[in-house]
């Protein structure tokens, strides 16, 4: 059969471009090209972004995300369609001779996209077979199957079932209930067989067909670049995550051999010397991550690839020699999961290891010369403001740089279902997504996260001017602001004006904004006047995240982002 795997482009605030290359729809297609199907991938979300009115289910954001905001703190400004348009989408799928569309629809808020695929294909001809799969999938097989714009549904791993069940298509809907995972329809109403099994050995599935990519598109910096997965499954059950619905609980690995054949074939056929590890655990089984690094180290040389695990990695595997070996491998930073500096949090969520073992491992990466990246997660149910700004203020006392992620709600999560039944969940799954900070408790209110966020984004940048040698590592929040106070641009600033409004001319700087947060607990925003000049604009913020912050910080020391002073 011919075969058109789609990627649909997606509407945001924002979007990490090298994280949205289409992997696991490469892994479909090799599969799918071993089992004799003509295969092509549309990446959709490739193209360029256009900027787009903001949905009305969404317009509430509009107050914290201001369009023309110039200061280096701002949060997003404009919601985009960040790849193809619909028109060119219909153009494209009109030309293919594709029998079967394979759509992905990975995460709930971009649901929508994914159904306006469906659409195309099936307002083009009705007769076409539209498949969709991914983890919204897998986590609500139900719901979709729904919509008559979808004819099946694959759930968890697609590499054997999808091929199966274009096989049971051809014989006109034959043992179709024998197959696990799959959804399909009986008489108009949605039929899902139980996901029952994983794949054991993941050395015997053919590479991502990776010559269906453009490599040019996928860059880290200004170098090729491709996420390559090394294992799957996640035996902890962290009550936030959705990977056990794609994945399973079962841990499952490559080997090291299987893993640097697949490199070897990137850097040669490809050129691609950079590669984004995306497993949820990749160092979950110590020997393997070892061997996987001296094996790397013994065939490319040391730093002769560059390497990253954006997705995270979890701190209780690392040790001083493991770090080591994986900065010879090619490793110049750790992206570390933290989630939460509370004890009594991790252990609600489940998440591994005791946030006493952290500090060990920033100080052994500090002495391999590796940079760390820190996520947290700020907004799940739970959570106090007291603890997210116990977890900001930790962070901005040790030398990494902070990953905030606002929580989401992910059906077919503990945490999800928790929302729902304490009636958390916004009424639009367009909401459910970090960019609109979906949840508000009793605890705390969009507005206290929105503030957090900026926090973290005002940390970041001093952090950063002290890794650039402009501020001082080490300083205290009361200091900064008298070193401020020397490199102020503008010596007078006004007295606020209607509205939070003061015209500050053209001689603002980033001190200014931060000796104005210093000085009155309020953030500013600085935006043209339309007269050449601008103007300071005061932007929402929660005055008990901030008083709270500065009343336990103001005498902290901060520490840079980066290690020795290293590149990243």
């Amino acid at each position: 059969m011919n075969v058109l795997l789609i990627q649909p482009p997606i509407r945001d605030f924002y979007r990490t471009a090298l994280r949205m290359q289409p992997i696991g729809l490469a892994c479909l297609a090799a599969s799918l090209q071993l089992h004799g199907h003509r295969v092509e991938i549309l990446d959709c979300c490739s193209a360029r972004k256009k900027p787009l009115a903001i949905p009305p289910e969404l317009s509430y954001l509009s107050e914290y995300y201001p369009p023309h905001d110039r200061s280096p703190f701002r949060l997003y400004g404009r919601y985009y369609h960040f790849g193809m348009g619909w028109e060119q989408i219909r153009r494209i799928i009109k030309a293919s001779d594709a029998d079967v569309y394979g759509i992905s629809s990975s995460f709930t808020p971009y649901h929508g996209e994914a159904l306006s695929i469906a659409r195309i294909i099936k307002e083009l001809d009705t007769r076409k077979i539209v498949v969709m799969g991914g983890a919204h999938v897998s986590a609500d097989p139900q719901g979709v199957l729904k919509s008559p714009l979808v004819d099946y549904v694959v759930l968890g791993e697609g590499e054997v079932r999808l091929p199966l069940l274009l096989e049971g298509i051809e014989k006109h809907g034959r043992d179709m209930a024998q197959m696990d995972g799959i959804g399909y329809r009986v008489d108009g109403n949605p039929c899902i067989t139980p996901l029952r099994s994983f794949i054991g050995d993941l050395d015997a599935l053919p590479h991502p067909a990776r010559d269906l990519l453009n490599p040019d598109r996928y860059r880290m910096g200004k170098v090729r670049s491709t996420m390559i997965i090394t294992s799957r499954g996640c035996p902890h059950g962290c009550t936030y995550c959705s990977t056990h619905r794609v994945m399973g609980t079962a841990f499952r690995m490559r080997s090291p051999a299987n893993i640097v054949e697949e490199m070897s074939l990137c850097r040669d056929r490809y050129a691609l010397q950079s590669f984004d590890i995306e497993d949820d655990n990749f160092t979950f089984n110590r020997a393997r991550t070892e061997q996987l690094m001296q094996l790397i180290i013994d065939r490319f040389g040391e730093h002769g690839l560059e390497l990253a695990a954006m997705n995270g990695i979890s701190f209780v595997s690392l040790d001083e020699d493991l770090i080591r070996l994986m900065k010879r491998a090619g490793f110049k930073t750790l992206n570390l999961s933290l989630v939460s500096a509370a004890p009594s949090l991790r252990e609600t969520r489940r998440r591994p290891g005791a946030i006493t073992d952290f500090a060990p491992v920033l100080d052994a990466a500090e002495r391999a010369g590796m940079n760390v990246v820190a996520y947290t997660i700020l907004g799940m149910p739970g959570q106090t403001v007291s603890e997210m700004v116990e977890t900001v203020r930790y962070l901005a006392g040790k030398r990494v740089l902070i990953g905030p992620s606002i929580y989401y709600p992910a059906p077919g999560t503990l945490l999800f279902e928790r929302c729902k039944s304490e009636g958390l969940l916004p009424a639009s799954p367009s909401q459910w997504r970090s960019s609109a900070f979906p949840v508000e408790t009793k605890d705390f209110s969009r507005l206290d996260l929105v503030t957090l966020f900026r926090l973290v984004r005002i940390i970041n940048f001093i952090k950063g001017k002290m890794s650039e040698g402009i501020l001082e590592e080490g300083i205290s929040w009361r200091d900064l602001s008298q070193v401020l106070k020397g490199r102020s641009g503008v010596r007078d600033v006004p007295d606020e004006g209607v509205h939070g409004v003061r015209s500050v001319g053209t001689n603002c700087t980033w001190a200014d904004l931060l000796l104005l947060l210093l000085r009155e607990k309020n953030f500013y925003s600085l935006r043209m006047d339309g007269k050449g000049g601008m103007i300071l604009h005061r932007e929402p913020g929660s005055k008990k995240v901030l008083d709270l912050f500065f009343d336990t910080s103001w005498d902290k020391a901060i520490l840079k982002e980066r290690n020795n002073g290293r590149p990243w």
